[in-house]
């Protein structure tokens, strides 16, 4: 089994330095550490998970996120006492394929509605967020709130996700552009001294 913690550190309560980096980073949290402790406990009674790869384990809007590798979900969901065990304990499960790409991931979440287009931002601090727009008329067809969609997208990605269905975006579309051309008639004027 690989997780995203060395065995090792886990069985000794102590991270190792690339381990301890991972967390640092934010490549990993806590709730990474405490989960893989929890799995790794849990191969004696489900060997089935021996060959899994685990890539993270978030927990999020009452659910916790698991990311496999590639080809591994179905292998994950076919255990089904385990998954029982892990929403006793965490909340209702979701399981997805990594690396993850926004893309898949929002059209696996809303499926059968397509989202209409994703434009990233890149805020002046240097991060980046995502606007995903959805189509008005797919509002009663999403399971998902606006809300969650962008707790579980956000958490996944390790980004701010936002997001908007078209009809929201006509109604604010016209102040943006003004604050927008003020800002920038602010700024050229500044650049002429």
């Amino acid at each position: 089994m690989r997780l995203p913690v060395c065995k090792f550190d886990l069985e000794t309560d102590m991270l190792c330095p690339n381990c301890q980096g991972k967390l640092d980073r934010g490549e990993i949290t806590q709730f990474d550490i405490d989960f893989s402790k929890w799995i790794l406990e849990r191969v004696e009674d489900y060997p089935e998970i021996e060959d899994l790869s685990f890539r993270r384990a978030i927990k999020t809007a009452g659910k916790i996120i698991i990311i496999v590798k590639k080809k591994q979900a179905e292998q994950l969901k076919d255990q089904i006492d385990l998954i029982g065990e892990m929403e006793n304990l965490y909340g209702s499960v979701m399981i997805f394929e990594g690396p993850v790409k926004l893309r898949s991931l929002v059209r696996e979440l809303i499926y059968p509605a397509v989202e209409v287009g994703v434009n990233s931002l890149y805020l002046p601090n240097g991060e980046k967020e995502s606007i995903v727009m959805l189509r008005t008329e797919d509002r009663d067809r999403i399971d998902y709130t606006k809300s969650d969609l962008r707790k579980i997208v956000s958490a996944i990605m390790g980004q701010s996700v936002i997001f908007q269905y078209q009809d929201e975006r006509v109604q604010t579309d016209e102040k943006p552009e003004d604050a927008f051309d003020e800002k920038m008639k602010e700024f050229a004027s500044r650049r002429r001294f």
